[in-house]
């Protein structure tokens, strides 16, 4: 009789050969996911800092004077809400997620913040220098369970979708009190 057909043997030897194959590929592909999902938090990191330049070039009075400090909150700069999809499947923290501005004798530099929630657990990028936003290790700085620091800075700089004062109106001394300003720009 000559029966065609794979022994017992053979079938462990091929289920143990394949185990030890996923064994070895499993950690490499959830890095390879992992990786990309921090490439995603910079990719936005860096989006934010475009938006808040781009806000300070085309209105100049949103300039730091020299010296100065200023804050533009992602819920300020991203109207478009292009940045509501985090990589993690939480949701961006608008009121945490930052670019901070400084006017360091003429020279603008700047910081950013993004702080992804999801189930109350924060991750993404605590605040970093641009230097290091566009560095070759710049996914380094992704962590769970990030600090979240607030955002310090000097004058009228907290740019936001609301004011945080019991009227809802922007402060008297700020560049942009009038109240046209305020009316036609309800997301400021």
């Amino acid at each position: 009789m000559n029966h065609k057909g794979f022994t017992l043997v053979e079938l462990l030897a091929t289920m143990a050969v394949l185990a030890v194959l996923m064994l070895l590929a499993i950690p490499n592909v959830i890095g390879v996911v992992q990786n990309n999902k921090n490439k995603t938090y910079i990719e936005d990191a860096k989006k934010l800092v475009t938006l808040a330049e781009y806000k300070i070039n085309s209105d100049p009075n949103l300039k730091p004077s020299q010296g100065s400090s200023a804050c533009f909150y992602m819920e300020y700069l991203d109207l478009s809400k292009e940045l509501d999809e985090p990589p993690n499947g939480g949701q961006y923290d608008r009121d945490k997620s930052y670019v901070y501005v400084l006017n360091s004798n003429g020279e603008i530099q700047y910081q950013v913040q993004l702080i992804e929630n999801k189930n109350g657990s924060l991750m993404g990028l605590s605040k970093t220098s641009t230097l290091t936003l566009f560095g070759d290790n710049a996914t380094s700085n992704i962590k769970s369970g990030v600090t979240v620091q607030t955002c310090s800075c000097s004058g009228n700089c907290h740019y936001r979708n609301r004011y945080q004062n019991p009227t809802n109106e922007p402060p008297k001394n700020h560049p942009y009190s009038s109240y046209s300003y305020y009316s036609s720009y309800s997301h400021y």
